[in-house]
């Protein structure tokens, strides 16, 4: 009785091992629906995380989002993104002082050569260690911070 139970067991998982990669594979119309799904959320890290403030400075919007976390446990480490954007073009140096946790001093100094994407930070404060990455994203640039938490 167990062998006539195990047959029909191991058919069902042959076809599910099949049917999987059919699914999944070229079906991006499979993959925005699922994408759609209210459960479905970007994680933080890759999405720059939840804007924490926004202003303008020297004719430039600047976005400072709030530092996420790439892990869930354990992680002193952070990271920061910072989104500039002007009408119409960007000016070719961005030189500005960024204050992320807005206690009035600046936390970070930031200058990009939008024309060569050189980018040089200088931290103020202990917390700010580096930049992990610069990049202009369809006609703003987005800068990542990393960050120790305090």
């Amino acid at each position: 009785m167990k062998k006539l139970l195990a047959i029909p067991a191991y058919l069902w998982a042959v076809v599910c091992l099949l049917i999987i990669p059919v699914t999944f594979i070229r079906n991006d119309t499979f993959a925005e629906q699922l994408a759609t799904l209210s459960f479905m959320k970007v994680h933080p890290v890759y999405s720059g995380g939840e804007l924490n403030r926004k202003y303008q400075q020297d004719s430039l919007t600047i976005s400072v989002n709030k530092p996420v976390s790439a892990t869930l446990l354990g992680s002193r480490k952070q990271q920061l993104q910072v989104t500039f954007s002007q009408k119409g073009h960007l000016p070719g140096i961005i030189d500005q002082t960024i204050d992320y946790d807005f206690d009035a001093n600046p936390d970070f100094k930031v200058t990009i050569n939008t024309a060569s994407g050189e980018t040089q930070l200088t931290p103020l404060v202990s917390d700010v260690r580096s930049c992990l990455a610069s990049s202009k994203v369809k006609e703003d640039w987005v800068i990542r911070v990393n960050l120790d938490k305090k």
